[in-house]
C-alpha cells in the first residue's frame, strides 16, 4: 500500500506539471519548474529535455523516500515480531503439564525454555538500541542539514534586503 500511494503521488505531481505546461499557454522556460535550477545549455531549446530531467530526478528521489521508509518500517515490524516470540516462550516456558509434575528433568526444561525466551528477547533489545542508534544518527545529520539550509536562506534573503533598501 505504501509503495502503490507514492507511485501515485509521484504520478499526479508530474500529470500536474506536464498539465501546466501544455494547457497553460506559457513561454517554455524554467521559471515556472518548483525547483530552481540553472542549465549551462540553451533553456529554451532543451526545455522537454530538462523537464524530462526534473521528472527523472523526482521519480528517484520519491523512490529512494519510499525505500528507506519502508525498510525502517520492517525493520520495526520485525523487532516487534521478535519480542512477540519471546513473550511467547516466556508464558510457556512452564507449561501446566509440567507443573503437576515437577521432576528434576521438567526442571530442566523450564529452565531451558526460559533461558531461550531471555536469550530471544536480548537480541531483540540489542536489535532495537542498534537501529535506534542508526536512526538518531541519520536524524542529527538532517537537522544539521536542514539548519545550515535554513541559515543560508535567510541570509541571503537578508542580503538581498540590503540591496534592495
Amino acid at each position: 500500500m505504501l509503495t502503490l500511494f507514492g507511485v501515485i503521488a509521484v504520478f499526479i505531481c508530474t500529470i500536474d506539471q506536464h498539465l501546466l505546461n501544455s494547457f497553460i499557454v506559457l513561454p517554455k522556460n524554467i521559471s515556472h519548474l518548483p525547483i530552481m535550477v540553472e542549465y549551462f545549455i540553451d533553456q529554451e531549446k532543451y526545455f522537454y529535455l530538462i523537464l524530462l530531467h526534473f521528472y527523472a530526478i523526482t521519480c528517484v528521489g520519491g523512490n529512494v523516500i519510499l525505500a528507506i521508509g519502508t525498510l525502517l518500517l520492517t525493520y520495526f515490524q520485525h523487532i516487534c515480531g521478535i519480542f512477540k516470540i519471546a513473550g511467547y516462550r516466556i508464558e510457556h516456558a512452564i507449561n501446566i503439564n509440567i507443573r503437576q509434575n515437577i521432576t528434576p528433568k521438567n526442571e530442566i526444561l523450564m529452565n531451558e525454555g526460559i533461558i531461550c525466551a531471555i536469550d530471544i528477547h536480548r537480541q531483540a533489545m540489542k536489535l532495537s538500541k542498534h537501529l535506534m542508534s542508526i536512526f538518531e544518527v541519520m536524524m542529527f545529520c538532517l537537522i544539521i542539514v536542514g539548519v545550515s539550509c535554513l541559515t543560508l536562506n535567510l541570509f541571503q534573503v537578508s542580503f538581498l534586503f540590503r540591496i534592495v533598501m
